[in-house]
């Protein structure tokens, strides 16, 4: 196995051609032109690992390094760099990295403040003869999960011999092992344990590849099991469809810079982890390989890109340099179960050229995961690249001060999922109701069937505060970017707890939580002999769609009183539908349409059975009824208990005393319908506010020595539109 001795430390630093001081490394500091770190060290031996390599883990944004006089390479900013030093160490040595940190091409961003630095670990690596170059694992899952064929590609450079792995699970336990003369190892494994967000299983794979007879190389790394794809409109995780509820993190701390300990990542990780959220978009550059790490342990799915903002797309030489930065962002951390996807670039310009390009270079070193960019041009640019560049999703930052935006992308980019890469800023900052009325419009379209549009995902801009001096307010405020959910030193601001609980619910198969539903105990005694009606396809649809129809045209005729036009339009998005199903009101159970039916004509409800009394769940019309409109005591609906013998028990239904009507609202105002012998079921209420709906219920009693063969309602013919949801008897 590998033997690593750590470069981090005091270093010789000097900026410009100044006099030298002593600077620790790995740091961030705001940038400085040119400057220059020297180190000198002593080399290790090791008789067993002959070779060494010198790694780098990032710099920014250029760095010339040379060994003992030898120019060994340039450095692109926050990659990976590996540079064979075994005939260039001596016992003692001088390493000298040279720093760009204004001037580079593909140098300092316009969207954030920028750092300078060798930002990250410095270290020799030392090998036997035989070195493994790259590794590529895949493990995949058969259509029920039961099986994964896991293959893991190793290449090597300097000798051949055999390949071994060995992986176990969380306790340490061997699952499988493989060995292979060739370049890959391949081995299944029964029932593998899946990783979610909510079960973050790692497993752990021990690899070496041999040279005469010995070990020459190897190592380990954590591996997980997942199905992440794409299904129709939305990503479906392990077969299940899963929103990604998102937040855009940079790998910046306060003053820090790009520069932090193990206990910071964590704890940011760990934070954003605690709010719900199971998507991190790492912008807009690699991030620390730790973070990864952590990503998989913790259970979030991420995503990187190569350092893009508003970036010329016409020079070559920018592009040609962020397509390195992706190609080594890709081979360094392509094996780790947390990626989700890679975005090629954010916010610019493209041009197709560029697409195709990135999409070609994500997947000629990654086969298994999907490609994207993080997109605010046009929905007709988009609409037209996308697909002809081989993206796999759309992307969209849809910046607005109302969900207006987030509405038109929703609906019109519909032949791929699409996910918001950026949406919030600072018109949601500091800005509850905003902030809630977007949140609203994001699960609302989640939510949507698969035949409608669809939003699979959303990252909210952005998770901790930073600094950026050239933009004004409201984004910022005395050089800070203020629109995040938390500080700089992570301390929760106003907006976290308005991310975390509003979006608490949005995996609730029973509550939608644009609508609230506020049941009412009927009064009942305690008695519990009860059972429920089915009232399920009582009517032809045709003519059940045409009475509803009949209902809402009623319904939107302007209210007289009111001269404003928003006072006077009642507003029918929905209508009177319970979004959510109600088990029980009180001890009286309930199987109720949640689409209620209109009693225009007549309805008809099957019993068959001998009951003490009905319990009749609406008794409401809509709109007219009590107290907006209709005479005081007239007849609105029919109530009719057919028995099998032929008779029948007559209840007139009439306004005010047994029925109201069904809308909690009258131009800006709630109101209380309030009806003498038909108490309170429950009242239902859309978030947005334009829409509040009241139920009732009516006791019907009944001769319990007879069997009830129907219960049948008929409209009164005097204007109302009772609504009807349904029938739970008292028996017998």
């Amino acid at each position: 196995m590998r033997l690593i001795q750590s470069l981090n430390g005091w270093w010789d630093y000097r900026i410009g051609r100044g006099e030298f001081t002593r600077k620790k490394v790995p740091f961030s500091t705001l940038p400085v032109g040119k400057s220059q770190c020297v180190l000198q060290f002593s080399a290790q031996k090791h008789p067993h690992h002959p070779r060494a390599f010198l790694v780098f883990d990032g710099i920014t944004y250029e760095g010339k390094v040379t060994l003992n006089g030898v120019e060994l390479g340039t450095m692109l900013a926050y990659s990976e760099y590996r540079f064979e030093v075994t005939h260039l160490l001596k016992e003692e040595n001088v390493l000298s990295v040279e720093l760009s940190d204004i001037d580079p091409v593909f140098g300092p961003s316009e969207g954030w403040e920028n750092y300078g630095g060798i930002i990250r670990d410095v270290y020799l690596e030392y090998t036997g003869s035989r070195v493994i170059t790259s590794t590529l694992w895949n493990g995949a899952l058969n259509a029920d999960y039961s099986v994964a064929d896991c293959s893991f590609a190793v290449t090597t450079e300097g000798g051949e011999g055999t390949l071994e792995a060995m992986l176990t699970d969380k306790e340490g336990n061997v699952v499988a092992t493989a060995t292979a003369d060739g370049d890959t190892l391949r081995f299944a494994v029964s029932e593998p344990h899946l990783w979610s967000p909510d079960d973050p299983y790692l497993y752990t794979l021990r690899y070496a590849a041999y040279a005469d007879g010995a070990v020459s190389d190897g190592g380990e790394i954590k591996v997980g099991f997942k199905d992440f794809r794409l299904v129709g409109k939305r990503f479906y995780l392990n077969g299940k469809a899963t929103f990604l509820l998102g937040i855009n993190r940079h790998d910046i701390w306060g003053e820090q810079g790009h520069t932090m300990t193990e206990e910071q990542m964590r704890r940011d990780l760990t934070m954003i982890k605690n709010t719900g959220i199971n998507y991190v978009r790492l912008v807009h550059y690699p991030h620390h390989k730790r973070i990864i790490e952590l990503a998989d342990e913790l259970g979030l799915l991420v995503s990187e890109e190569p350092g893009l903002w508003w970036s010329d797309m016409s020079n070559q030489k920018l592009c040609d340099d962020a397509l390195e930065v992706m190609r080594r962002t890709v081979l360094r951390d392509r094996n780790h179960v947390s990626i989700a996807f890679w975005l090629s670039f954010n916010e610019c310009i493209f041009t197709l050229d560029y697409l195709k390009s990135s999409a070609r270079v994500c997947r000629e070193n990654d086969p298994y995961h999907m490609v994207s960019g993080a997109n605010c041009m046009s929905i007709e640019m988009t609409k037209e690249n996308f697909p002809i560049c081989g993206f796999d999703f759309y992307t969209m930052h849809p910046y607005d001060s109302t969900p207006k935006r987030m509405i038109k992308s929703i609906e019109e980019l519909t032949e791929m999922p699409l996910l918001f890469t950026e949406w919030g800023g600072y018109y949601c900052h500091d800005n509850p109701q905003n902030f809630r009325w977007f949140i609203d419009t994001i699960v609302k379209y989640w939510k949507n069937p698969d035949d409608q549009p669809v939003l699979a995902g959303a990252c909210y801009w952005f998770w901790s505060e930073m600094y950026e001096f050239d933009r004004t307010a409201p984004a910022c405020t005395n050089g800070v970017l203020r629109e995040a959910l938390v500080d700089a030193e992570r301390n929760p601001l106003p907006d976290y707890d308005i991310f975390r609980t509003a979006f608490a619910e949005l995996y609730n198969p029973e509550k939608d939580p644009e609508w609230h539903v506020d049941a009412c105990k009927i009064p009942t005694n305690g008695y519990k002999n009860y059972e429920t009606v089915s009232v399920f396809g009582l009517q032809d649809e045709k003519q059940r769609a045409a009475a509803w129809e009949t209902m809402i045209a009623e319904s939107k005729v302007p209210i007289a009183r009111f001269h404003h036009v928003n006072k006077g339009n009642r507003k029918m998005t929905n209508g009177p539908v319970l979004r959510q199903e109600i088990g029980a009101l009180g001890s009286l159970p309930m199987a109720l349409e949640q689409k209620p039916y209109v009693i225009t004509d007549t309805l008809t409800v099957p019993v068959g059975q001998a009951v003490k009394g009905l319990w009749v769940i609406g008794n409401v019309s809509m709109p007219k009824g009590y107290p907006i409109s209709g005479d005081y005591g007239e007849d609105a609906v029919e109530y009719t208990v057919e028995y099998t013998d032929g008779s029948t028990d007559r209840f007139m239904m009439k306004n005010g005393e047994d029925v109201t009507t069904a809308t909690g609202l009258h131009g800006p105002s709630r109101i209380e319908p309030y009806a003498a012998n038909s108490p309170r079921a429950m009242r239902f209420r859309h978030q947005m506010a334009w829409e509040h709906y009241v139920v009732n219920a009516r006791y019907l009693a009944a001769d319990p020595t007879k069997t009830v063969r129907a219960l049948v309602l008929r409209n009164a013919g005097n204007g109302y539109l009772p609504l009807f949801y349904g029938l739970t008897v008292e028996k017998a």
